[in-house]
């Protein structure tokens, strides 16, 4: 311990003496350990860390499945899988929804969702006022109940006696039951919740347009419920076989199921990017550092002549690089924070999942104090070395300068010529993925695209004069709910003549 603590201060004064050679070398592994602890943060909150939610690996996302393609369900569907399976906890099924909010001030158009009784039950969302919604409270007619999240109440006054208060939602009274706490409910888009009711008509095995979650039974694995689930579609498409044949399920677990695979390439194609940073910027500090040990071969001659030896001398580089990395890596996290932060801000909504909760955890301060480590010794080892093997009688010679740096020169140009490997390896990689963003902003669609715009009218159901909720569902053949699953699409004749004129 005390010949660590010489080193440590030893280390110290020497880099204190050497301000712009330390200021360099800090500033590149500062850059090194703050793009990969950035990257790495968004990497583990997306791919590798857990789901957020009790039992994670429970949670599953049941689909009606086709010819080997995932689709969403229709509502008979839904409900004759929950009455028959055997594998399941709970079933709830939920779909967008776009709600006008009537507030004191002005109307506003907000992101929600409606779902079945027991989905936040379901997924272990705490409340912080009221409760969720109860098995009586999916009836028509007795659903006009709202559940906001935290940021919405608190946009709307944070009032703590909101519960069982109206709020006037398309129209329509509702009585807010519950308000979640904060926290991952917040980075989801839906912003309120109302209770998801089926009307006779609803009730059909054509029209697909509900996502279904599911929490398996403990002891109950994927391989068991897809049994199950293959045995309840069999069933039921022989009771339907009009509108069922064919169609099966899938079962998979929720952890990244709405991730799109090209997307979860890109990623690690990102964290691999920062990791040659990293590396570039090790071998560059090397050579900085075997640079200045190769002019410092007279003090290491002096210290070998007074008795020290090959190891102590080793240690004691390697505790200066060390010390370096440490300093780097300390700066390096800020500068990872100040990145991460840039990237949530820049990055489009719905980029990642909800459930990545991009901040700097304790897994990732490990991931990055390792790195900062090993940084260390890969920078370190190398000067670290030929210092250790300096021949103090050559050294304090006239002429044994010229002989003992031979083998500097040798291992400085190796360093060089891996560093420019890497960075070649490093810049025709982006320079590819740039060469194929451009030539995707340049593709020819067949069509014009200058002045055109495109928008969304929302209408709250039955809310056409003259139509009804039971209207405003896509016919069968429709493939509108592949592309706006939830979207509700009023198919009146004189709607879709006039859509045919524009």
């Amino acid at each position: 311990m005390r010949n660590l603590i010489q080193n440590l201060r030893y280390s110290l004064r020497i880099l204190r003496k050497s301000s712009g050679l330390t200021a360099a070398v800090i500033a590149t592994l500062a850059l090194g350990i703050g793009a990969t602890t950035a990257i790495y943060t968004v990497v583990y909150a997306t791919l590798l860390a857990p789901l957020p939610f009790p039992q994670p690996d429970q949670l599953v996302m049941v689909w009606s499945k086709i010819n080997e393609h995932n689709n969403v369900m229709s509502a008979g569907d839904f409900l004759d899988w929950r009455q028959q399976n055997k594998s399941f906890q709970d079933l709830v099924a939920f779909t967008g929804g776009n709600f006008n909010l009537s507030t004191q001030d002005q109307p506003e158009h907000v992101n929600g969702r409606l779902a079945t009784p027991g989905l936040f039950n379901m997924m272990g969302f705490p409340f912080l006022l009221g409760r969720d919604f109860l098995p009586e409270e999916a009836v028509p007619g007795q659903d006009q109940v709202v559940i906001l999240t935290y940021k919405l109440w608190n946009r709307l006054g944070a009032n703590r006696n909101i519960v069982g208060q109206p709020m006037r939602i398309n129209g329509t009274s509702y009585t807010v039951v519950g308000v979640l706490s904060p926290g991952i409910a917040d980075r989801y888009d839906a912003q309120l919740t109302a209770p998801l009711t089926f009307t006779p008509a609803q009730i059909n095995h054509d029209y697909h347009w509900l996502l279904t979650m599911g929490r398996l039974k403990p002891g109950v694995s994927l391989r068991q419920a897809q049994a199950d689930m293959d045995a309840v579609t069999s069933h039921i498409a022989a009771a339907y076989p009009a509108s069922n044949q064919g169609w099966g399920a899938s079962v998979e677990p929720l952890k990244n199921d709405f991730l799109p695979p090209d997307r979860v390439q890109t990623l690690w194609l990102l964290l691999g990017a920062v990791g040659f940073v990293l590396l570039i910027a090790c071998v560059n500090i090397a050579n900085l550092l075997l640079a200045k040990g190769a002019a410092r071969q007279k003090e290491i001659a002096v210290r070998g002549s007074l008795g020290a030896t090959r190891r102590q001398v080793f240690a004691q580089f390697l505790t200066e690089s060390l010390v370096l990395a440490l300093i780097g890596g300390g700066i390096g996290i800020g500068v990872g924070l100040v990145l991460l932060r840039a990237l949530v801000t820049v990055m489009p909504q719905g980029t990642l999942p909800g459930e990545a909760d991009l901040h700097l955890d304790f897994h990732v301060l490990a991931v990055a104090l390792a790195a900062t480590t090993v940084a260390g010794l890969l920078f370190g080892c190398a000067p670290a070395w030929y210092a250790s093997n300096v021949d103090p009688a050559e050294s304090l010679k006239d002429g044994g300068r010229s002989g003992t740096s031979s083998g500097s020169h040798r291992l400085r140009r190796l360093l060089i010529v891996g560093e420019f490997a890497l960075a070649l390896a490093l810049l025709a990689g982006a320079g590819l993925a740039i060469h194929s963003f451009w030539n995707l902003t340049r593709i020819d669609l067949g069509i014009r695209t200058d002045h055109v715009l495109t928008f969304r009218l929302e209408q709250p159901r039955g809310a056409v004069p003259g139509s009804s909720a039971n209207e405003c569902l896509p016919p069968a053949d429709s493939e509108w709910h592949s592309f706006y699953p939830g979207s509700i699409l009023c198919h009146r004749s004189d709607w879709y003549a006039a859509a045919g004129n524009e």
